[in-house]
């Protein structure tokens, strides 16, 4: 395989080359004590690192053994380079066996102290010079890190295909354009449950620490132990299948829930959810919201005939009075922001409350609509509201 640009690899002049061949007379590729490394090694990684007890022991230690392998029969070799080229195609086949490419990187940086303990314990017993010993401690360690490198890349290469492919998977699932035998495979490589009921989360997406927290939240709370969280970015909003509801977030912006449904009506919960966001950002919501927890704002939408008619009945006399007009609908629009309290509209608004008063017995007078009788009150809050919604 040709090296890729930016592909890590080692440079051997002559004097390095002397150096590498120092190391591979101490050690052979079938020397027993790397079978030794690899078996101790192994067992400190699952102590170490408790995401280790996802993958077989058996699969460890004998991807360590291979590791070691490399590096002593590439420093046995006489060219002037040595690639990472084979760990490179290793790490691929890794990654399709989900093993963790970010801990096989670690592994290979703690290996290689391992491995070059042994090296000084049998260099000093052959009474070589500290200055050689320090020299393949150099080659060593250079080593270590030009192949921890080569897999951290082909972990970057993954995460770019793994992320193209899970937003075209949740565009076409949020789409409705998936099929139900497509679904099913589809799920099982993003583990996702076909049956289990998911709620779909979306939020506007950008490139603040705000957001990014809101994500780690999502994906922290949002989970369950056997099922992720899913997501992805889709036209500038941050789209996420939940397992579970979060509960109680803080967020600046609105972060809209769709109902918990099974992966095939996805798009329904979607649908919701954009919904729900659409509106939460337009009067002003923030944190967690569904369709539920807006009250009546989703009723806005509702019944546009009857709203048009409605609003040329009431409003359009009172816009006939030009700004006169505009400061009664002001006034009216904080009144019921203020749930009818008089003091606290003067307040928000700088003004006295006979004032508001005054503006309240105009508004009645012009459109005809008196707020102290429900069924008036209802039309003014859907009429003043829907024009809120349409002129934002």
């Amino acid at each position: 395989m040709e090296l890729r640009p930016g592909a890590p690899e080692i440079r051997l002049d002559a004097h390095r080359r002397r150096i590498a061949a120092r190391i591979a007379a101490i050690i052979s590729e079938v020397d027993p004590e790397l079978n030794a490394i690899a078996a101790d090694l192994a067992q400190l990684y699952r102590q170490r690192i408790p995401r280790y007890d996802q993958v077989d022991a058996n699969s460890i230690e004998h991807n360590t053994h291979t590791v070691l392998r490399i590096v002593v029969d590439q420093l046995r070799g006489e060219s002037a380079r040595a690639s990472t080229d084979e760990l490179t195609a290793l790490a691929r086949g890794w990654a399709v066996q989900r093993i963790p490419l970010d801990l096989v990187a670690h592994s290979i940086q703690i290996g290689a102290r391992r491995v070059f303990e042994l090296i000084r314990q049998r260099a000093t017993t052959q009474n070589l010079p500290a200055t050689v010993i320090d020299e393949m401690q150099d080659l060593t360690w250079e080593w270590a890190t030009a192949s921890a490198t080569a897999v951290h890349l082909v972990l970057q290469e993954q995460a770019v295909v793994g992320a193209a492919h899970r937003a075209d998977l949740l565009r076409r699932l949020l789409d409705g354009a998936l099929p139900p035998t497509a679904l099913v495979a589809e799920a099982r490589s993003q583990r996702l449950d076909p049956e289990h009921p998911y709620r779909v989360a979306c939020t506007a997406w950008d490139e603040t620490a705000a957001t990014s927290d809101l994500l780690a939240v999502l994906r922290a709370h949002g989970a369950t132990t056997k099922l992720p969280v899913v997501d992805t970015v889709i036209d500038r909003h941050l789209v996420a299948l939940l397992p579970r509801a979060p509960g109680q977030l803080s967020h600046p912006a609105p972060v809209a829930l769709g109902p918990a449904m099974p992966l095939g009506a996805a798009s329904t919960s979607y649908r919701q959810a954009r919904r729900a966001l659409d509106l939460a950002t337009r009067f002003g919501r923030s944190g967690l919201v569904d369709l539920a927890a807006l009250g009546p704002l989703p009723l806005l939408g509702a019944a546009e005939d009857a709203a048009d008619l409605l609003t040329e009945k009431h409003l359009a006399p009172l816009r006939r009075h030009g700004s006169a007009g505009t400061e009664i609908i002001a006034t009216v629009e904080t009144y019921l922001d203020c749930d009818r309290r008089i003091d606290d509209t003067a307040a928000a608004l700088y003004l006295h409350r006979n004032t508001v008063r005054n503006r309240l017995t105009r508004f009645a007078e012009l459109t005809g609509l008196d707020l102290d009788r429900t069924n008036d009150l209802i039309v003014a809050w859907w009429l003043l509201n829907r024009e809120r919604q349409q002129s934002s």
